[in-house]
């Protein structure tokens, strides 16, 4: 009677940890990134009664065993992908896949699943409590610096240097049934080494029908760099060319050969240019003779004027880039993830964080997409996995589990009471 005491108290005491667990599942179902645990149950080593023997025709005698109970095995992590909430707040961050973002704590790597990231007023990227997010920092060349981690942080005072325009392409038909002498006009704004815009216009007239010939004249800012519109003597200076296209409609010579240099202010010389003036170039092979209508344009430029920081964009690989006012980005991080082999194995620290232990093995830190299968969604939260109606299912399921249990005390209690009767 006291060993089905003992088995039934064991029972209550596996089902009441297995109604914990339940229930803190239910009270995260809305923490951000949380993942629900279970309880396993084991059951404990039995009392012998019989051993295994023979008897004495050669029979085997199986063994007879009284079970002791139950035990929580083991209290394991769910790590299924949670849902995303598409938040639009332009800091939060999800992971889609096993990785984690990674934060320093008194100089430990955490680990942790939720990405309500902001910044501070110093443009540091922290957690929610106040924990600096780690990731690479990216130089000037756009190279990743995989060497260390380091505190993700970003200049609120940050610029874009302007750009002059090296290369303008032009491109769209010209209309292969034009008459001599149609004259077809396009204009462009490019940029000075200062970032100041001119206007440059490209005239295209037709010359000869039989030869596919069209003259091009291109007319752009002097060196008074006067941005006045066209039509000001002196202030613009013209080059020009001819350009010839073939049956199949492609180009197929350009005079001067190879398009045509225009020269900036010679006053603006550049090193990286061997101490010669700066030019940029005119590039018309994209242009071609079709029947139809004309549609000849500016395909490109790859001037720019300097810009003022405006935000920031995070991509799928987890590369954070600064965005300007003039339409430029520049990559400055890429935040840290990692993964370990052994998840379950995590040290659970609170708060959503987790530790690295020597049962979930070394983390592997790396990038988003390259050593971590794992990709970044940006304005979007994790969800918790806890799915309401399991766990309700299961709390059925423990109570019942635990009613037994104390059903089993209260019988074993009467047959030890009709025990106590005997002696009447």
């Amino acid at each position: 009677m006291i060993r089905s005491l003992r088995t039934g108290m064991s029972g209550l005491r596996s089902h009441q940890v297995r109604m914990d667990v339940i229930g803190n599942n239910i009270a995260n179902a809305n923490s951000t990134a949380f993942k629900r645990s279970r309880a396993a149950f084991n059951e404990v080593l039995g009392q012998q009664m019989v051993g295994v023997g023979s008897t004495a025709g050669g029979s085997g005698i199986n063994p007879a065993f009284v079970g002791l109970g139950t035990s929580v095995g083991s209290i394991d992590k769910d790590w299924g992908q949670g849902g995303l909430d598409y938040t639009s707040v332009e800091t939060d961050l999800a992971l889609e896949g096993d990785g984690y973002f990674m934060v320093e704590r008194n100089g430990r790597n955490l680990l942790t699943r939720a990405g309500n990231f902001t910044f501070n007023s110093e443009g540091e990227f922290m957690t929610a409590n106040g924990l600096n997010v780690q990731g690479f920092r990216v130089d000037g060349e756009g190279e990743v610096d995989m060497s260390q981690l380091a505190d993700i942080q970003i200049d609120y005072s940050a610029q874009s240097n302007a750009r002059f325009t090296r290369e303008v392409a032009v491109g769209g038909n010209l209309s292969a049934e034009a008459p001599e002498g149609t004259v077809e006009t396009i204009s462009q704004v490019v940029y000075d080494e200062q970032g100041n815009p001119h206007n440059m216009i490209i005239e295209l007239e037709k010359t000869d029908s039989a030869t596919n010939t069209w003259d091009y004249t291109v007319r752009y800012g002097g060196e008074e760099f006067d941005p006045a519109p066209f039509g000001r003597p002196g202030d613009y200076e013209a080059v020009e060319g001819e350009i010839s296209f073939g049956t199949d409609g492609r180009v197929e010579d350009i005079v001067p050969p190879g398009g045509i240099n225009l020269e900036w202010n010679p006053d603006f010389v550049g090193e990286d240019d061997g101490g010669d003036a700066r030019t940029f170039s005119l590039d018309l092979d994209r242009l071609s003779q079709f029947g139809g209508s004309t549609t000849v344009t500016v395909d490109s430029q790859d001037g720019y004027t300097s810009g003022q920081l405006v935000g920031f964009t995070v991509d799928p690989d987890g590369m954070m880039k600064l965005n300007f006012s003039n339409g430029q980005q520049e990559p400055i991080f890429q935040i840290a993830i990692s993964s370990v082999n052994n998840p379950n194995g995590l040290e659970q620290l609170g708060e959503n964080f987790y530790g690295v232990t020597g049962a979930s093995g070394e983390a592997v830190i790396g990038r988003a997409g390259r050593e971590v299968q794992t990709s970044v969604v940006a304005g979007a939260l994790e969800q918790s996995n806890v799915d309401l109606a399991v766990e309700f299912t299961d709390m059925i399921v423990a109570q019942r589990g635990y009613q037994a249990s104390a059903r089993v005390i209260t019988t074993s209690d009467e047959l030890l009471q009709e025990t106590l009767q005997l002696k009447r």
